[in-house]
């Protein structure tokens, strides 16, 4: 009788109890619901806008270090690697050489996340940060994957200015230089008359008298 109640879940007073498969699964779904820390995460600005992109990471589980520019962080990372598992950089703190701590993280650190925040009006960074391959936003709203969004606007392109161009001239054309007059040559025409010989011409000269 005993093992029967005990089998049908109840004890040898006849009170109702809980079995064990029942009791260990309700455990395991508090155990699962309780907040665990995701990991740490390091965020990269200023003292004055570091509050609401810590506090998006705080509610999702994220453990907060802070710096204030990316060279403190990379040599924070090198130290710690295996203890970061995203990274947030306000394009504020960042000047647009320093977004290649994007790409040296993502090939050293291929395990951390990098996001951005402080986007607003800084379209061209955010183009170069997408580029060398930052993963998504944290905005006030949460955290945004690139991978979830549609399109992530991109700097337009500056207008060109045309200039027309300037219009020469007209030239006269160029006329063929004058021929020279042929020089005169150093020999004068030689005379065509037959030579006469001195008996010729006193002979001549005797007839006229």
């Amino acid at each position: 009788m005993d093992c029967i109640a005990c089998w049908r879940g109840y004890d040898r007073t006849w009170r109702l109890w809980e079995p064990l498969n029942a009791l260990s699964s309700r455990m395991l779904s508090a155990s699962i619901n309780m907040s665990k820390p995701v990991g740490h995460a390091m965020v990269v600005c200023s003292d004055a806008t570091r509050s609401a992109p810590s506090e998006v990471l705080r509610r999702v589980g994220y453990e907060i270090d802070h710096r204030d520019d990316p060279y403190a962080a990379m040599l924070e990372l090198c130290r710690r690697p295996l203890v970061f598992r995203a990274i947030v950089l306000s394009l504020q703190a960042l000047y647009r050489d320093e977004l290649q701590i994007i790409g040296t993280v993502r090939r050293r650190f291929p395990h951390i996340t990098i996001w951005l925040t402080h986007t607003d009006g800084r379209q061209a960074a955010l183009a170069e940060a997408m580029r060398l391959g930052a993963e998504g936003l944290v905005s006030e709203d949460g955290m945004h994957s690139f991978a979830d969004s549609v399109e992530v606007p991109t700097p337009a392109p500056a207008p060109t200015q045309f200039r027309p161009a300037p219009v020469q001239a007209s030239t006269p054309e160029p006329q063929p230089p004058a021929t020279a007059p042929a020089a005169r040559s150093a020999n004068p025409p030689q005379s065509i008359d037959p030579v006469l010989t001195a008996e010729e011409l006193q002979a001549l000269l005797g007839d006229e008298v």
